[in-house]
């Protein structure tokens, strides 16, 4: 009997492994985890792993890059300052558009009390989600 009851919590730990990694994969939970992941970075003031989730497209060479990445991060600072800190941000939905593309809803709580449902686009780029920055 222990020896079956250890044969099947193996191959449920497999599976759970499996499914684990199968999840990463879809791009309604891949895309989400990864907004989730830049805002986190965004709300600790990390700006340097926050700007590394950015897409800026590959139209911009990296001098106009670092002046779009400037304009977006202080927006996004000002943001902060008028609506108080950001305490948690929740995904609502995620609408798969491609393979490679989706928009992210979510919604951000203020330690004020206040909640506000945004969204954003991600374009998978070199195997990883980012916030698409231009449209």
């Amino acid at each position: 009997m222990t020896r079956q009851w250890m044969k099947w919590l193996s191959v449920a730990a497999l599976g759970l492994v499996v499914m684990t990694a199968c999840e990463d994969k879809d791009p309604k939970v891949a895309s989400g985890k990864a907004l989730i992941k830049a805002m986190g970075y965004l709300q600790k003031g990390d700006t340097e792993k926050y700007y590394n989730c950015l897409d800026f497209g590959q139209e911009l060479d990296s001098l106009t890059q670092a002046q779009v990445a400037k304009m977006w991060l202080m927006h996004q600072q000002i943001n902060q300052r008028v609506k108080g800190q950001a305490l948690a941000t929740d995904v609502v939905k995620v609408d798969v558009l491609a393979d490679t593309l989706a928009v992210v809803y979510y919604k951000i709580k203020y330690e004020s009390g206040n909640e506000e449902v945004s969204s954003n686009k991600m374009v998978l780029r070199d195997g990883q989600w980012k916030i698409r920055v231009r449209n």
